[in-house]
């Protein structure tokens, strides 16, 4: 605001700004974006620079603390996700803001005081022992010759002292009454101490603005120049110098351009039409979002990996193997297990080998391409009597082969096809079938060993030794070396079977999905435990519940902004606008991930946690800006898009959209797909929901202005004390305000009196036996500064609070009883 004085328009700037990038910064955002928060409260360099630190910490620190907790609290619900990869990322994130928040508040402001000494001095940044001169605004050069012991311990104490916060009062008060052509506490005379050029206030702005500080006291800016540095023609901020600026250019066209096309009817109405078919064209195509990642897209696009994959998609015809894993099968002729798996005559028509081979002639939903292997079925075959050649024992003791009850193999095995009578004395394990058909636990501990061992040839081909090795747990500890078989129970067995082949990520995390529907119901009729496994399920399985997972980690941190804007803004209103705002932006950015090809995946859905983040920044300062301005809600909605809109497009679009454009030629693919395209999608998307929907929704349906219940430190002002009593008509309450008004004006002259004695008594012991030019100056600049000290000291003595209290009382009474007539009063 150009027609406000340059400090003054310093100290609005910060309150302005704090709260909106305390609200951009929850959650998810940025966390290095909060030291452009402390940088602007030492650009004043009529302030001591330790006293410009402390400014800066006292302003800046609460905002920065409250946004980091922020962020430290949403990242920390992201971890309650199941994802590993999300759970992770959100872990070390929150530990990532916690600890940047630790070094901004000590590391980064040490370097920050270091280097604005630096400046101070005039010294170049890559060698600081080097001091350059430089040109001041009339174009002479200027030789600095301050020592380097003169740095804020002199301007300390000519300011006034060394207090934190009174020193700047006093210089912010000389500088608006009067002091405009000679900087307070620089310790220079004018043209002697260099500044950047400042934007100041045109001659005919000035005789017309004033201001009021914090304590209710009205202020009259201090003469300008009539030829002042960085003003031209064209007005003050549009051309620096002969130069143009983006930032003006921009701000330019947010104020003749921008802001008053979409104050028009029609636009609303278009825009808001527009927006809300983008919704349904994105709530259309968030269904139809893949959920995978290709192995592909993590490989470099030069990789002989890639002609692999696209070669193993398009010509493998057969599906990784599947196998259904059953616990606890109980083998005691007793227990129906063995019949509830085989499928063999005599097997129960629902066992699982039926299952199994019915859900193979559907392969398109089942995606089981063939009947399951069952060991069951060839065990039983390979004790049945009906294959004599296959369980065979020998009867008598053999030197090749044992003693008697040994097993016995095949004809057309050694050492029976070497040698016939090595085998002359083997018989069938079973001349007939064992009582039910089926053999019992005994049979099962003495056979089941043997049938693992059996190698399948023409003579017997249902040995098991090759196709079923690893399909029965083993265990060495047991006597039968089987898992639970001595105890007649076979602890877990497994029936092979394979997949129809899978040629895409979904084909993948369908087939998963069919499996298990499968198992499960074969695990409820059956009334046994089946699970299945693949070798691809433990990758894919992440992908089941990747929508719940994704609803939970953008949902949550939806919530916290939503408490945490309701928190620092008290408007409930404004709050839920800025949802609004977040969830469309959330959902077409969804929609824009289905036509860049983006999968939904562990990688996007960090991205996706990361945008929620910065989709904060592109709304949050428009509309703080918009419930700190004045009028109606249309004004209000143009004049916030004219403060902040080119911020927001300078310092948060233009800056992302560099910064993501390199992305675009990383030869990996997963960084241009899943980050350039998401994050180019996101900059155009915020933008657009940040400059352009939310000025329309504001000046429509905005929440109410804060001017009316704005509260200071706790206690409200002296001014809106009055304002508030004299509103309510009480006498009482009306002149106890104004003497409280009176006591705290009474008390900061005080101590600004005391300052200036003490600063007068410690320039009078400085009495060097030697003065150089440059003490001299210095000298003559103390006694000037402390002779303008008690001037002010005198100009604001405020009168008896009594007095005060008296006169506020009887002019209260001669008026009615109206608010505006007492807060008239008031001011009077």
């Amino acid at each position: 605001e150009p027609t406000l004085p340059l400090v003054t328009r310093a100290g609005l700037a910060l309150g302005s700004a704090g709260c909106s990038i305390t609200l951009a910064a929850a959650p998810s955002s940025k966390p290095g974006l909060d030291c452009l928060v402390v940088c602007p409260a030492l650009q004043d360099p009529t302030l001591p620079l330790v006293t410009r630190a402390g400014l800066a910490l006292g302003s800046a620190g609460p905002s920065i603390t409250l946004a980091a907790s922020c962020e430290v609290l949403a990242f920390g619900l992201g971890a309650l996700t199941p994802m590993p990869a999300v759970r992770n990322f959100s872990i070390c994130a929150a530990t990532a803001v916690l600890l940047d928040f630790i070094l901004q508040v000590t590391v980064f402001m040490a370097l920050l005081v270091l280097d604005s000494r630096r400046l101070q001095q005039s010294r170049l940044d890559c060698l600081p022992c080097i001091r350059v001169p430089y040109r001041d605004a009339s174009g002479h050069w200027v030789y600095d010759d301050v020592s380097d012991n003169e740095d804020d311990d002199h301007q300390g104490s000519a300011a006034g002292g060394r207090s934190w916060g009174l020193p700047g009062l006093s210089t912010l008060r000389g500088l608006a009454a009067g002091g405009g052509g000679q900087q307070q506490g620089s310790g220079a005379d004018p043209g002697e101490m260099y500044f950047a050029p400042q934007q100041q206030l045109p001659p005919a702005a000035a005789a017309a603005a004033a201001v009021h500080d914090g304590g209710g006291e009205r202020l009259t800016p201090s003469p300008l120049p009539t030829v002042l540095p960085g003003v031209t023609k064209h007005g003050p901020g549009l051309l620096h110098g002969d130069k143009i600026s983006l930032q003006s250019l921009l701000q330019a066209y947010m104020e003749r351009l921008h802001a008053p096309l979409l104050m028009q009817p029609l636009v609303q109405v278009a825009v808001v039409a527009l927006f809300i078919t983008g919704l349904f064209v994105a709530g259309a195509m968030i269904p139809r979002l893949e959920v995978g990642l290709d192995q592909a897209v993590a490989l470099p696009r030069d990789s002989y990996m890639q002609q692999y994959y696209r070669d193993l998609f398009a010509y493998l015809r057969v599906g990784p193997p599947l196998y259904f894993v059953v616990s606890g099968v109980n083998v005691s002729t007793a227990a129906p297990d063995v019949n509830k798996l085989c499928s063999v005559a005599g097997c129960r028509q629902d066992s699982l080998a039926v299952r199994v081979s019915e859900a193979a002639m559907s392969p398109a939903s089942s995606f089981i391409a063939s009947p399951a292997a069952s060991w069951v079925d060839d065990f039983l075959s390979w004790t049945n009597p009906a294959l004599p050649k296959c369980c065979r024992v020998s009867l008598f003791d053999q030197p090749q082969l044992g003693p008697a009850g040994s097993r016995c193999p095949p004809p057309d095995q050694p050492p029976c096809s070497t040698n016939a009578s090595a085998c002359a004395d083997c018989d069938a394990c079973f001349s007939e079938l064992p009582p039910g058909g089926r053999p019992n636990a005994t049979h099962f501990a003495e056979f089941l060993p043997w049938f693992l061992e059996a190698v399948p040839s023409e003579g017997c081909a249902k040995g098991g030794a090759g196709a079923y090795n690893n399909a029965i747990q083993k265990d060495a500890a047991d006597p039968t070396g089987i898992a639970g078989l001595s105890a007649g129970v076979i602890t877990a067995s497994a029936f092979r079977t394979y997949h129809t082949p899978l040629n895409s990520q979904p084909d993948f995390i369908n087939a998963l999905k069919a499996a298990r529907q499968f198992a499960e119901s074969a695990s409820q009729e059956l009334g046994m435990q089946v699970y299945p496994y693949s070798v691809f399920h433990i990758f894919f399985e992440q992908y089941l519940n990747t929508h719940r997972d994704a609803a939970l980690l953008v949902g949550l941190p939806l919530l916290a902004v939503f408490c945490c804007c309701w928190l620092f803004t008290g408007s409930l209103w404004g709050s839920a606008i800025l949802l609004a705002m977040l969830c469309s932006l959330m959902l077409q950015l969804a929609g824009s991930m289905y036509l860049s090809g983006i999968e939904v995946n562990a990688v996007s859905l960090v991205n996706l946690a990361m945008a929620l983040g910065i989709a904060v920044e592109f709304c949050a300062h428009i509309l703080h800006s918009f419930c700190v301005s004045h009028g109606s809600r249309q004004a209000r909605a143009r004049a916030a898009l004219v403060k902040m809109g080119a911020p927001v497009t300078s310092g948060i679009t233009l800056t992302k959209f560099a910064g993501v454009v390199v992305l675009a030629f990383a030869r990996t693919q997963i960084f241009e797909v899943y980050y350039f395209r998401l994050y180019l999608a996101l900059v155009i998307l915020g933008a657009a929901h940040g400059l352009v929907l939310l000025p329309v929704v504001l000046s429509r349906i905005g929440p109410p202005s804060w001017s009316d219940r704005r509260v200071l430190g706790g206690s409200q002002s002296p001014s809106s004390r009055e304002l508030e009593a004299s509103r309510s008509g009480d006498d009482r309450a009306l002149a106890s305000a104004a003497a409280a008004a009176a006591a705290e004006e009474a008390a900061v002259a005080a101590v600004l009196a005391e300052a200036a004695a003490a600063a007068a008594a410690a320039t009078a012991q400085q009495q060097p036996q030697q003065m150089s030019r440059a003490e001299q100056r210095r000298q003559r600049r103390q006694q000037q500064q402390q002779q303008q000290q008690q001037a002010e000291v005198a100009a604001e003595q405020p009168p008896a609070p009594a007095a005060v209290a008296a006169e506020t009382a009887t002019a209260a009474e001669s008026t009615t009883a109206t608010p505006a007539a007492a807060a008239a009063a008031a001011d009077e």
